[in-house]
């Protein structure tokens, strides 16, 4: 014979309260990064360098590109001269994934934009803040600068 137990306990636990079984919820739609958020082939990181409109900092280069009617994506390039291993390339872009996600322009809709990192940022928070903030403002100013057609390389007579 089996007795089922239940603890009546009245006050909350100090853990918080206890999320129900199963999946954890979804974030919302406009919070995830899917890909239709991401520029994927070598043909939009052309357009990008072709068609941009450019701001510069310190560590940071932003191109911004107008798409017509469609979601703001991003694509960001670490290299590996500038970053040299793997691990903090892969948090840089995580980084710049999460401000994409979270605090991007509401002006970026509608525009492709390609983060092309010049140095390398630090780890501390504080630094972390920074290069938020300056992603932030290099993405407006690119916004506001004039489109200027780059070359697409080759040689020079």
């Amino acid at each position: 014979m089996r007795v089922e137990r239940r603890h009546n306990n009245p006050e909350p636990s100090a853990q918080g309260p206890v999320p129900p079984a199963g999946n954890p919820p979804e974030p919302p739609r406009d919070c995830r990064f899917g890909p239709e958020r991401r520029l994927h082939s070598n043909r939009d990181y052309g357009r990008a360098f072709h068609r941009q409109q450019k701001a510069a900092g310190r560590h940071i280069v932003a191109l911004v590109t107008p798409r017509k009617g469609r979601p703001a994506r991003v694509g960001i390039m670490v290299p590996a001269k500038v970053v040299k291993t793997a691990v903090a390339r892969h948090r840089i872009k995580r980084w710049v994934r999460e401000w994409f996600r979270t605090s991007r322009p509401a002006a970026l809709e509608g525009y492709d934009l390609v983060i092309l990192l010049r140095g390398e940022p630090g780890d501390s928070v504080e630094d972390h803040r920074r290069f938020a903030g300056d992603l932030q403002a290099l993405t407006l100013k690119a916004l506001t600068a004039t489109a200027t057609p780059g070359s697409r390389g080759g040689r020079r007579k």
